[in-house]
């Protein structure tokens, strides 16, 4: 009889706690979280078809962005905090005015918008491309036709292309006599270019002078004074917009704060009580890399500010939200690859002074290794499972290793000299795979032999970056000027490539999310790509500012993407919600 008392008691007890624990937390979340509203409307223009098109509802009060697409000329800004909006339309060959909205909470709002044709931003068919040297241009569908057939083109495909494809620095526009072509060719495989002492280019490739002639003859044939400048041709994206408008974009404004710095800046050694000067030459963040803390989910950034900028992604205070790092020591390192172990250590790679950089943000405390030798430029940093620091060499083919107790380094360089490793990353047995970014190829460091090997990608013409390996092991990559993306089975060392179905495309990266789909950033359409693991079939996901580009995309638990934004007039750091906002993956803040 006592113990039934004492048993009912006891449960009426954690009854009565249970319900005051709810009570309090939703009190708390209620004042954290005020009711969200929605704003919708009608988009109009006087010329042409409305079908997806970005919608952009700036909060005034949050400094937040959400993005969304029209359908049907429709569209809706869920579950949007209160505050005053500016609410417009973000195409590129239209105008569109700023609608202001002030929204309650719990509160509904129309902003309908009419907007203008204006003349496009395509210059001859491509996007944001400088007018021909030569003032003929004809434009190719395939990166095979720019280049014929002949002798000196497997050696120009091999060791060439890799960089030199792109209209501002390709063949096509140099226009060169055999002399001048030569002596570039020289350049590269023997001094490498002045302007930057990381860029190794081919001084470790063998040459010979009858290849470096043939080499020649054939560049001054194809792409010679008088000759018709080629370039891949860029077709429209087509939107499906009854896709894209079930996607969110939710964008975070930088610190109003954040300075301004690049290349060239001439401040003092020490920074930590100097002022960073703002240089005109620069007018725009660069937010480069993204990484999730995996100690307590916030998102960090390595920025061209010369800094780490750290995002609390649930505070509704925009300046409480973020917190900047600046980088001790040099003025300007060009931060690229970011990572973050166990214990919250961030660490960073330096492209121009090819250093690794580790933070601990509890402290403030900066280490930056040097290597044991000045071997290039650090692009890419990674942690594996038992917190050891990898790296990848760009300029200088090596893979890298902080030891996590020892600290010692330990350099591991490619078999094929001057390969260049663009994007890495690490297996669950703990190898590192990269981006054979200048011989096109994936490249393997086994974590049990310490031998690296190469896989070459069949159809690759260079710039196979930004490696990525899914739940299975799939080990995949983008082939940027070749607009495929490719899959290698370590298993078996079969490679498969998948063409990406719009001309012009150049996939950036390619990143498992945690269904095994692949995802990659097109900056030329301005788009996101999902490769089904299942079908292949590719998605588009329009970004949300037209000529966006994304170095580097970050998949989160729930399958949301986080990436910043660089050389665009509004910077901000980006929360992609593929599937619109979900049970899974809730709005933040």
């Amino acid at each position: 009889m006592g113990s039934g008392l004492n048993t009912a008691t006891l449960r009426l007890k954690v009854i009565c706690l249970f319900a005051f624990i709810s009570s309090w937390l939703g009190h708390t979340t209620f004042a954290q979280q005020p009711a969200r509203g929605t704003i919708s409307g009608q988009v109009a223009a006087d010329q042409g078809q409305v079908i997806g098109f970005r919608v952009a509802a700036h909060n005034l009060d949050r400094r937040l962005w959400y993005t969304v697409f029209t359908n049907k000329e429709h569209y809706t800004v869920p579950q949007a905090l209160p505050g005053k909006y500016e609410v417009t339309v973000f195409e590129p060959d239209y105008e569109s005015p700023n609608e202001t909205v002030q929204l309650g909470p719990g509160g509904s709002q129309t902003a309908d918008l009419q907007i203008k044709k204006r003349a496009p931003v395509l210059v001859g068919g491509n996007i944001r491309e400088p007018a021909s040297s030569s003032g003929k241009i004809e434009y190719v569908n395939r990166i095979e036709d720019m280049f014929p057939p002949g002798p000196g083109l497997d050696n120009l495909k091999k060791n060439c292309t890799g960089c030199h494809f792109e209209s501002f620095n390709g063949f096509g526009a140099m226009h060169y006599t055999k002399e001048r072509f030569l002596e570039s060719i020289e350049m590269m495989t023997e001094t490498g270019p002045g302007y930057n002492p990381f860029v190794l280019a081919l001084g470790r490739t063998p040459m010979s002078r009858q290849q470096k002639n043939v080499l020649a003859d054939y560049l001054v044939k194809n792409f010679g004074p008088g000759t018709v400048e080629k370039r891949l041709r860029v077709d429209p994206l087509v939107v499906d917009e009854e896709i894209a408008s079930k996607s969110i974009y939710v964008s975070y404004d930088v610190p109003a704060d954040l300075p301004l710095i690049g290349r060239g800046n001439k401040v003092g050694a020490d920074m930590v009580d100097g002022v960073i000067p703002q240089v005109p030459a620069i007018k725009f963040h660069h937010l480069q890399a993204a990484y999730i803390s995996p100690v307590d989910g916030s998102i960090w950034f390595s920025s061209h500010s010369n800094s780490l900028l750290r995002l609390d992604s649930k505070s509704l205070d925009p300046v409480a939200r973020w917190k900047n790092y600046p980088i001790k020591g040099d003025p300007f390192v060009q931060p690229s690859g970011i990572a973050i172990d166990k214990k919250g250590h961030v660490y960073w790679a330096e492209l121009k002074t090819g250093l690794v950089g580790e933070l601990d943000p509890v402290t403030g405390k900066q280490i930056r290794y040097a290597l044991p030798e000045q071997a290039g430029a650090i692009e890419e940093v990674v942690v594996d499972k038992d917190d050891n620091i990898d790296f990848g060499l760009i300029w200088g083919s090596l893979f890298g290793r902080i030891d996590a107790v020892t600290r010692k380094i330990h350099m591991y360089p490619t078999p094929t000299p001057d390969n260049g490793i663009y994007g890495l990353a690490v297996d669950q047995h703990g190898n590192m795979w990269g981006g054979g970014w200048q011989k096109g190829d994936i490249i393997k460091w086994d974590a049990d032999t310490e031998l690296v090997k190469e896989y070459p990608v069949p159809n690759s013409w260079g710039e196979v970056r930004r490696i990525g390996v899914d739940s299975k092991g799939m080990v995949w990559a983008s082939e940027y000027p070749s607009g495929n993306i490719v899959g290698l089975d370590p298993a078996t060392g079969e490679i498969s490539e998948y063409k990406i179905p719009v001309s012009g495309a150049k996939p950036y990266e390619a990143w498992a999310d945690k269904q095994d789909n692949v995802w990659s950033s097109d900056q030329v359409h301005s788009t996101m790509i999902r490769l089904d693991h299942k079908t292949r079939k590719f998605t588009f996901y329009p970004m949300p500012q037209p000529n966006q580009s994304v170095p580097k995309i970050q998949v989160a638990d729930d399958n949301t993407i986080w990436f910043g934004t660089r050389n665009l007039p509004i910077t901000t750091a980006v929360h992609f919600y593929p599937n619109g906002y979900t049970a899974e993956a809730p709005p933040l803040p």
